[in-house]
């Protein structure tokens, strides 16, 4: 029996990860799994798990700031929006919240869905009117059915 339950826990170990990892492992790995391309299905499950089981620590902010950015450059737009959104909705005192906003504008704006993109633009003017980001909301609102060409051409000239 003794033998059953070793192998159990070893396999357990080895197979299923069952043993919890800290916090720390858990965002560490996933936020060192963000710099690489080739890692980026690491990063995703590292900060999920983190966020799902540390949802209270002080960095889940940053970790769903870091997942959205992971998920946006796999492709995955809508669910970098929602990982934004969830950013926005947990933690709207966090320093991303203006960027969180303004990402989700872009996405849109991205996937073509303009009026979309001009709401998500329009709160980060109107809900963090000091963010950095203010101008570059305003410039996209006002040339979003501008193709880019003409109005980065309009700017530089």
């Amino acid at each position: 029996m003794k033998a059953l339950i070793c192998g159990f826990a070893v396999s357990c170990l080895l197979v299923a990860g069952c043993a919890q990892e800290s916090a720390d492992e858990l965002f560490l790995k996933g936020e060192r799994a963000t710099h690489d391309v080739e890692d980026y299905h690491e990063a995703v499950i590292h900060l999920s798990r983190f966020i799902e089981i540390f949802p209270e620590d002080q960095r889940a902010d940053v970790a769903l700031q870091a997942l959205a950015r992971v998920y946006q450059a796999q492709g995955n737009g809508d669910t970098a929006i929602a990982t934004y959104q969830s950013l926005l909705d947990r933690f709207p005192r966090s320093r991303y919240v203006d960027q969180a906003q303004f990402m989700i504008g872009y996405i849109h704006d991205l996937a073509g869905r303009k009026d979309e993109a001009i709401k998500a633009y329009q709160m980060v003017i109107d809900n963090y009117p000091n963010s950095v980001l203010v101008d570059d909301a305003q410039i996209s609102v006002e040339n979003i059915h501008t193709p880019l060409e003409a109005w980065i051409d309009s700017i530089t000239s």
